[in-house]
């Protein structure tokens, strides 16, 4: 996110309407004595992280490292900052705050609810469909089927109510952030 992403996601010329920025590559150019460009860059790379981290429980135990690094370099650096830009960014073709929104209205979102969460999902489900199930659910070694799908074991309780916890603490950062113009 920090060498393109950020770039692709809010770089460009606000009075004029693109697919991706082109603009503020390796955070250049951000010349903000106040800090307020850095602060929207960290809130911004923390949504972005959230919209790996979605696809990250959902090809758990699927995939090997270096696919799940690989394909969060992909969604963060590219395919996640499109999104954004067209939707987020003053020049993006989608966006409710362009000089000329789509349809006169644009695309409104709020906390992430449509940027971060859909393209995850989306993301998350073809990981899904190109993986297939954990190995073991539903065949044995042999390849055969097996009668009833195999049952995991239960998970720390206490590490689900930090996780939980976490979530719920951080929503309070999200929303507030996003509430700011």
């Amino acid at each position: 996110f920090y060498f393109f992403g950020y770039a692709f996601a809010f770089g460009g010329d606000p009075g004029k309407k693109s697919f991706i920025g082109n603009s503020k590559f390796f955070m250049l150019g951000m010349a903000d004595e106040s800090g307020i460009e850095y602060a929207h860059w960290l809130f911004q790379f923390t949504f972005a992280a959230t919209s790996a981290t979605i696809v990250a429980g959902t090809v758990a135990e699927r995939c090997q490292m270096n696919a799940y690094l690989l394909y969060s370099m992909m969604l963060t650096g590219f395919v996640y900052p499109v999104v954004v830009h067209n939707i987020w960014s003053p020049s993006g073709i989608l966006s409710s705050s362009s000089p000329d929104p789509y349809l006169g209205v644009g695309m409104i979102d709020f906390a992430g609810s449509g940027v971060v969460h859909v393209t995850g999902g989306i993301t998350a489900l073809v990981s899904t469909l190109l993986l297939g199930p954990r190995k073991g659910r539903f065949h044995d070694d042999e390849g055969n089927k097996l009668q009833e799908p195999k049952t995991f074991p239960g998970h720390s309780k206490s590490l689900q109510m930090l996780g939980a916890f976490l979530l719920w603490f951080g929503w309070f950062g999200f929303n507030a952030g996003s509430a700011i113009d």
